[in-house]
């Protein structure tokens, strides 16, 4: 039998991929569902809506308060009207992986947090448990909605990426085993604040126990006292031959997610898998993904890198000078960052989106040259003008993609078409 609920009304805010599976999982449980949408809806989202739930589009009124229970989308920020408007009247507000984890009820679960890495240790995690035969379910902000997967969960370890905007809204969300990467400014635009960024990814530590494990980063261990048993992630030793070859970022991945899974099955110790049996989760899509050479010259889409951080790495881990194409919606934080890394590594930045006058002033100012496009195509084209044997041409935006782009898999994947038409574009 499913978990009784306790709330009778839910108003989800946002109808994008969170908000559709939250619909789907609460309407057959004969809960009354309000979606509100700031953005017109479109047919098809209305017909999915149709005999599920009540909606209103292009904004949100009074009706997303007349509920037991509010669950925004991610991208709504904590300091949205409506929101604060449900905290003044004292409406429980949940995320949806707390929705999800309520729902659940899981026995062993591994949540994944940190500014960078989420995604290949999930999904090296998944591989390494997958290996040991133990059959995990991963899911979460890796892209399918924890909620999906809540009643699949109960004899098996439950694997989630979650994110800083999913976890501020977490009450009782309790992980048996919390992976907390790295941290480092992001989404400021989002928190406001980075102390308010920091916070909400503490929430991953907030409801763990004594008899839990927290696997940490030196830089966060100085700053949090979890109840949990705690792992110090660079002191983790790898099995014999694992990740010899791999940079510094994606071991720290791997040190993590083995640790990971030997807390949620302390036998693998003994016996570890092979390691080409779980390799192959490092290489993930948009992430320093080798895209092709042209006329000597190497591509990179590393899409996925959605902050300063990232994008440093990604600079470590290519060889050679880089002409890197940068830039989109800028998340108000962490860019100064870069300047140091940029000069002499960059030959060029080939700026792209929104943010292209913030980048140029940036830029200019630390004597890093750069040149403006208008769109993937002219960006690559005028990457590899530019570049010269020994070069990489590098797609590490360090900036959100929705202001072009539906997100940064669509980015990535308009770059590799950009690529892929060189011979006549070049004609």
């Amino acid at each position: 039998m499913p978990r009784p609920l306790p709330f009778r009304r839910v108003s989800v805010i946002g109808l994008a991929r969170t908000g559709r599976a939250v619909v789907g999982a609460l309407a057959p449980r004969g809960v009354k569902v309000f979606v509100s949408e700031g953005r017109p809806l479109t047919p098809e989202e209305k017909a999915f809506l149709a005999n599920q739930a009540a909606w209103e589009e292009r904004g949100h009124t009074e009706r997303v308060l007349e509920a037991d229970l509010v669950v925004p989308s991610p991208g709504v920020p904590s300091h949205s009207a409506v929101l604060q408007e449900a905290i003044r009247r004292r409406i429980p507000i949940w995320s949806e992986i707390e929705l999800a984890y309520r729902v659940a009820e899981p026995e062993i679960l591994i949540a994944v947090t940190g500014t960078n890495g989420k995604t290949t240790t999930v999904e090296l995690i998944g591989g390494i448990l997958r290996a040991a035969g133990l059959d995990p379910v991963v899911a979460g902000n890796i892209g399918c909605p924890a909620i999906f997967t809540a009643g699949e969960v109960a004899e098996r370890p439950w694997v989630l990426e979650v994110s800083s905007y999913q976890l501020e809204w977490t009450e009782t969300f309790r992980p048996s085993v919390a992976v907390w990467l790295n941290f480092a400014p992001d989404h400021l635009d989002h928190h406001g604040t980075l102390a308010a960024y920091f916070a909400a990814k503490g929430r991953i530590l907030a409801c763990q126990r004594e008899e839990d494990v927290a696997i940490l980063p030196r830089e966060v261990l100085t700053c949090v006292a979890p109840r949990a048993q705690t792992v110090d992630l660079h002191s983790i030793e790898l099995p014999s031959g694992w990740g010899t070859d791999l940079p510094d970022h994606l071991r720290d991945d791997l040190r993590a997610a083995w640790a990971a899974s030997c807390a949620a099955s302390p036998d693998l110790r003994l016996c570890p898998p092979i390691y080409t049996e779980v390799a192959a989760a490092l290489r993930q899509p948009h992430r320093l993904e080798w895209v092709g050479e042209f006329r000597g010259i190497p591509f990179v889409d590393d899409s996925k890198g959605t902050n300063a951080h990232a994008t440093v790495a990604a600079l470590a881990a290519v060889p050679g000078p880089v002409v890197l194409i940068l830039g989109g919606r800028h998340k108000r934080g962490g860019y100064e960052d870069l300047i140091p890394f940029l000069r002499g590594r960059v030959r060029m930045c080939i700026l792209i989106g929104e943010s292209q006058a913030y980048f140029a002033d940036l830029l200019a100012s630390g004597e890093v040259p750069y040149e403006m496009a208008s769109d993937p195509s002219d960006a690559l084209l005028q990457a590899y003008r530019i570049a010269r044997p020994g070069d990489t041409v590098l797609l590490s935006p360090a900036c959100a993609s929705f202001d072009q782009f539906r997100d940064y898999a669509q980015r990535g994947e308009l770059f590799q078409k950009a690529f892929f038409a060189l011979d006549l574009d070049m004609e």
